[in-house]
């Protein structure tokens, strides 16, 4: 652990896309709304070529801003729990992944509050936590399969003869 903070740039990297996050949060319900719609028109533009279509474009509209909470705390939690794999915060990695788990998608929903056009739910915080929970997942399988393909490699090696 003498070198564990040579990693330091993946919690830049975390921070970073925190407040990306936040700024999302930031912004009025009007500017939020028209990116969301944009979203949801292409998505349906694409979806019409697959033959499927839905007329309700404001209940379409709904599951692409809820998917979009979930999609931006999976990406946070992919790298909150990649940085943890490098140099955790804190001696016990729960309270790495319970801090950011629990805080940041609370302090989200609290910035919601307060500005002009939108609202605090705490569905979101859910659906926030629960990419959170998928991002970390993912990331740690990832880990797990890469440090097992390194081991498979390491393993075919063949050792050094000692003349």
């Amino acid at each position: 652990m003498k070198h564990r903070w040579r990693y330091w740039w993946v919690w830049l990297l975390v921070a970073a896309y925190i407040a990306l996050i936040f700024h999302n949060s930031l912004e009025v319900a009007a500017v939020s709304d028209a990116v969301s719609y944009k979203v949801a028109y292409k998505l349906l533009d694409i979806l019409k070529q697959f033959t499927l279509y839905t007329s309700d474009i404001s209940m379409f509209n709904h599951y692409v801003r809820k998917l979009a909470h979930f999609t931006e705390f999976a990406g946070l939690g992919f790298l909150v729990s990649f940085a943890m794999h490098l140099c955790p915060l804190f001696k016990y990695r729960f309270l790495n992944f319970a801090m950011f788990l629990v805080a940041i998608p609370f302090m989200d929903e609290t910035i919601q509050k307060f500005v002009s056009g939108r609202s605090s739910q705490f569905s979101d915080m859910l659906i926030d936590g629960s990419g959170f929970l998928c991002g970390a997942f993912f990331c740690y399988v990832l880990i797990l399969v890469i440090l097992d393909l390194a081991g498979c490699i390491q393993r075919g090696k063949p050792k050094k003869s000692e003349s």
